[in-house]
């Protein structure tokens, strides 16, 4: 049986479909890229803000379109399931994140002349990232309960995967042939807290697999790094020098709005120690404006500190009002024109930042991995110490005379820098992929 597959959110949403594509597979299913070719639809939906709910009930409303059965899986399922199975009757099925261990159960439902076997398994995907690319997700949930977001709401407190199960994570991805690992959770820094132990002695086991290039650490809350972690950073290893801190803003006013824990000056003193014991480090954050009650001289004293800060990347995002938070009963609202052009005004002021720092880069090389070949522009796609793994930063794209496969290893420099991308030639081949 063909199932046609429309994927959409954040890394973590990736790898529930992962799971799901590897149980489907083992279930006798084949997934095609076009509904026209399928005999169901899966759509794995996002629920987190408004602009990403309305883009997920879009794709829902088009799949449905095609009179194929449609499955609905993910985080507006679970958010919003009872509204939505009122509001799309013509959805086949709904699969909030509470059943994926029912999932085989739940299919029965749709298909009664099959039988399901087994479970999803967190040791069994089928990657849909580039070859050689994979996540290592470390935990579901969270419990900072920040005023903005809905995280809690929909996949509840924070639970940290066990030590034991993502060693053996770690031995899977490693006899895969992934080569770039992105560890991700919604509170990475946070990990182990619960179970006795700690991301440090987690990133330690990672630098246990030296077949790993790469070892990209995403989404640190700022008081919760510890300068343990900082220094594996530091040791020359494959954890690569990308920190990823979401600060959501400088201003305290702000920030205790937020309910965030720290301070800007807690935070301004993370950065400093980060880029005093790392060489070469790549600093990246999110910035929300438009958060009720923030003020121009909030909003002033946050620009200021990103032009003290230098960030190589910044995602700046607009305040969304979301339902059961906080926030979003508070007084204040910002009206969205003013949102908006703060937004403008962080964005423009990045815009330079980038260009300066990428300019800076002409001329330096840097170790990359082939993940794939771009016919059209007749370059190679990498990872690289720079960039995350899914281009949110930009990227960088490799000019090579030699003809490259994915999982080979070069050192490529720099020659061209854009506003966010930058293009490279290969100097030299440090590893063949078999």
């Amino acid at each position: 049986m063909n199932i046609g597959v429309i994927s959409l959110g954040c890394a973590k949403n990736q790898v529930d479909l992962e799971e799901i594509l590897a149980y489907l597979r083992r279930n006798g299913f084949e997934t095609v890229s076009s509904p026209e070719l399928s005999d169901a639809i899966l759509v794995n939906t996002c629920g987190f803000i408004d602009s990403a709910k309305k883009e997920s009930i879009k794709a829902i409303l088009d799949m449905v379109e095609t009179k194929k059965p449609v499955i609905v899986t993910g985080c507006l399922a679970t958010r919003y399931l009872e509204e939505l199975k009122k509001e799309i009757p013509e959805v086949a099925l709904w699969i909030p994140l509470s059943d994926y261990p029912r999932f085989g159960e739940k299919l029965e439902a749709l298909f009664a002349d099959r039988t399901f076997q087994g479970q999803i398994d967190p040791l069994r995907r089928e990657y849909i990232s580039p070859k050689r690319e994979a996540y290592l997700r470390i935990s579901d949930g969270c419990n900072n309960f920040c005023r903005f977001c809905a995280i809690p709401y929909i996949r509840g407190r924070f639970k940290s995967v066990g030590f034991d199960v993502l060693k053996q994570e770690l031995d899977v991805l490693e006899k895969d042939g992934i080569r770039s690992l992105t560890v991700i959770s919604q509170d990475t820094s946070m990990y182990g807290r619960d179970i006795g132990t700690s991301l440090t002695e987690l990133v330690k086991e990672i630098q246990k697999h030296e077949s790993f290039d790469f070892v990209k650490l995403m989404y640190l809350y700022p008081d919760e790094v510890e300068d343990s972690l900082i220094d594996l950073f530091s040791h020359g290893s494959n954890v690569t020098p990308y920190f990823d801190l979401p600060v959501q803003h400088f201003s305290d006013h702000v920030l205790k709005a937020m309910g965030r824990r720290g301070t800007k000056t807690d935070i301004l003193s993370l950065i400093e120690r980060f880029r005093a014991k790392v060489k070469d480090p790549v600093l990246r954050t999110t910035i929300l404006v438009g958060y009720p009650g923030e003020t121009e001289e909030d909003f002033q004293e946050c620009l200021a500190a990103i032009e003290k800060v230098q960030f190589d990347h910044l995602g700046c995002f607009t305040y969304s009002r979301e339902e059961n938070t906080a926030a979003y009963r508070m007084e204040n609202q910002v009206p969205a024109a003013i949102k908006k052009e703060r937004y403008r005004k962080v964005m423009a002021l990045q815009k330079k930042i980038s260009y300066r720092l990428n300019k800076e880069r002409i001329g330096k090389t840097y170790k990359c991995l082939v993940t794939g070949y771009d016919a059209k522009n007749l370059c190679y796609d990498c990872v690289n110490p720079l960039y995350a793994a899914d281009d949110i930063d930009g990227k960088m794209v490799l000019f090579s005379k030699t003809p490259l496969n994915p999982g080979d290893l070069v050192l490529a420099k720099v020659v061209n820098a854009l506003v966010y991308d930058l293009e490279a030639e290969v100097v030299q081949i440090l590893r063949k992929e078999d």
